[in-house]
């Protein structure tokens, strides 16, 4: 086929088309404009809406009518579960550690403050003084003490009472060291029974006092005899109070 031949046929039918679009154009406007009595009102409506399609065709042929909705993305149960879980494990990691390095803190805390701590002592150096002398203090002259004689039996010959049977307590009413136990070796040569020692309620005794209860006055005479061999007796009495710790008070004074 030459291209005469093809130019001649698409020409032809170009014309064609045109002539057909041309009888449609002339139908409407016969209609349209010569008055037809039949069914004006609906063809006016039909050709009106046939041009305002035409129209729209020739404007966007390429718009589509309606737009299609967007297709819905699937979503993925399992890796919303996954990472949930994922979470839930940090979360709890998390808490874990924050709670152990709290009380790990504490811990140390109480430890710092139970540890004792070293007490600091500080000492002064002592500064040098100069050294007083001490002053010579008067020594106390011995006495000279009566030496009894030795008796074997505590029984008086004379009066046939028993010495042993007589618990005496010998006080220092002098003040002179060791007045008290000379008294007390005194009274246990001859045999009585001295059951203490000690010091007089004042040191302003003269001589040798002598006290014994009264249930026992029948050793009144005998002591003081016995006490006149080695001391000067000044007082006797026979009153001393029964609930006192022995039968005898002998003090010895100046």
């Amino acid at each position: 086929m030459s291209a005469d031949n093809f130019y001649r046929k698409k020409t032809n039918y170009k014309k064609k088309k045109n002539s057909k679009k041309n009888f449609f154009h002339r139908v409407i406007y016969y209609i349209r404009y010569k008055h037809l009595p039949i069914y004006k009102y609906r063809i006016n409506v039909l050709c009106y809406t046939y041009e305002r399609t035409q129209m729209e065709e020739v404007q966007s042929p390429e718009a589509p009518s309606h737009f299609a909705p967007a297709p819905k993305r699937k979503i993925n149960k399992r890796f919303i579960y996954a990472t949930a879980a994922v979470l839930v494990v940090i979360l709890l990691f998390g808490g874990y550690r924050f709670l152990n390095s709290n009380t790990t803190n504490k811990d140390i805390n109480n430890d710092i403050s139970t540890t004792p701590q070293q007490e600091q002592v500080i000492t002064d150096t002592p500064i040098p003084t100069e050294e007083q002398s001490p002053t010579p203090t008067e020594k106390p002259t011995p006495t000279d003490t009566p030496t009894p004689k030795p008796t074997s039996n505590p029984v008086d010959k004379t009066t046939g009472l028993d010495r042993s049977k007589l618990s005496v307590t010998v006080q220092n009413g002098s003040g002179q060291a060791g007045v008290a136990g000379t008294g007390s070796n005194f009274l246990k040569q001859l045999g009585y029974n001295v059951v203490s020692t000690g010091n007089a309620d004042n040191f302003d005794y003269t001589n040798v006092s002598v006290s014994i209860k009264n249930s026992e006055s029948e050793y009144l005479d005998l002591l003081k005899k016995d006490l006149g061999t080695g001391y000067t007796v000044a007082s006797t009495s026979s009153n001393l109070e029964s609930g006192f710790s022995s039968d005898a008070l002998v003090i010895i004074g100046k």
